[in-house]
This record gives structure tokens, sequence and C-alpha cells, in this order.
């Protein structure tokens, strides 16, 4: 079974390096449920983007932090500092109600997963998996999702065109919009018919011209509207 946790940057860079091996947690509901020979995700605070991946290797059950590093470790002074340490995340309540658990591990791999969650081009997958030590996971999107993601993917090449202004943006952004239009089955010709028959009504953008404010003896609502879609704060 694989379990998830999350893990300030101290501690994670600790097992990362190997000198922590030894994970301290309430055993609460979530606790309870790790057993011997399941894993652990560690995601690194605060951005989540770094992980690992340990084995669960032995489990040590007590009622207070106190008498778990009692049983760990022999130096007093040590002992009562990992409780005062413990006492920064959980409160003695929390330690009274659930008892604690300690949660001896062993790395399985020191690398990095960076986590995108994005719509990419077709061989990208390809070329990671063909580089050393890369390794990419995707999915299939069904139309539904790939129509959301190219909608998410529109805004994020938009703005990388609006830093860098290059043809080379501005070709990313006209991919993506044609696979809008494919899956969409829209035609060029289409598209192009509409563009002239709002350029003949409502112009172009050739003459430069920019909005300041227009003036009204009554109140507009879809003005007002318009003017406060998100997209234009």
């Amino acid at each position: 079974m694989l379990h998830k946790m999350r893990l300030n940057e101290s501690p994670f860079e600790g097992i990362k390096n190997g000198t922590k091996t030894i994970e301290f947690r309430l055993y609460d509901e979530k606790r309870q449920q790790i057993k011997v020979g399941d894993k652990i995700e560690f995601s690194k605070l605060p951005d989540l983007q770094e992980k690992l991946l340990v084995d669960v290797i032995e489990l040590y059950r007590e009622d207070t932090f106190g008498n778990l590093f009692r049983k760990l470790y022999a130096d007093e002074d040590e002992i009562n500092r990992k409780t005062k340490s413990m006492y920064q995340y959980y409160s003695p309540e929390k330690e009274k109600e659930y008892g604690v658990l300690g949660i001896k591990i062993s790395l399985i791999s020191n690398g990095f997963r960076y986590t995108y969650n994005k719509l990419v081009r077709d061989k990208i997958p390809e070329n990671i998996d063909s580089e050393f030590g890369r390794k990419s996971k995707y999915r299939i999107l069904n139309d539904s999702e790939y129509l959301t993601e190219l909608n998410k993917k529109v805004l994020e090449e938009a703005n990388e065109f609006i830093e860098e202004n290059s043809i080379e943006e501005l070709g990313d952004l006209m991919e993506v919009i044609n696979a809008i239009m494919k899956l969409k089955s829209y035609k060029i010709e289409e598209v192009y018919k509409i563009m002239k028959a709002k350029a003949d009504k409502k112009g172009t953008f050739d003459s430069k011209i920019y909005l300041e404010y227009v003036d009204e003896e009554k109140r507009n609502i879809e003005e007002e509207k318009e003017l406060n879609k998100k997209f234009r704060k």
C-alpha cells in the first residue's frame, strides 16, 4: 500500500541524504493504516514538487513521544530535545488521544519527481524516456478533459508569447488553437468568414486605437459585466 505525507524541508533533506531514517507521527487514523512493507511518498513543502519514495521496514508504537524516544535512544538530553521538538507540531492532548508512532524507513530512490499535470505535445514522453535517468508517466485524456486542458494551454502559450513576443511562441499559440479547431471540427474557411464579418462591422486592429473610457447618461449593466470579467483584471 502507498501512503502520501508532506514534510518540511529539513526532515525531507534528512531522508534524502540518509541522516534521517525514522519519521515520527501521531498514531491517528491515517497512520493506523501503515504496515511494514508499505511504501510512503513524501512531498517537500511548500510547493510539493520534490518527492521521495521509501519502504516501511519497522514500526514503533508507544503512548508518548518521550517513551518512544527512550525506546530508541540512550542519551537523556537527546530524548528531551526530540520530545520538545515534537510538541511544536503535536499538542499533548492529541498525543494522549492517539498515541505516537515511529516509522523506520528505507529510501527507495533519491531521485526527483517533478509534477506537471498538463497537456504536452505528442512526442514529449518519448523524448523524455529516451534520455538516461528520466522516465515519464502520462495518460490519454478523453475529449472533455482534452478541451479543458487546451483552454488552459491557450492561456499558458499566450502568456509565454507576451513574455517574449517571438515567432516561436506565436507558433506554439497557433498550434494550440489549431488543436482546438480540430477537436471542435472548425474549418479555417469558416473562421476567416467570421473574421471578415466582424471586421466589416467593427473593423480590425490596424489603426492601433486604444479606448480609454466611455461616458454614458444611463447605467449600462451589460457593459459592466463585460468590464468585470476576470480575464480583464
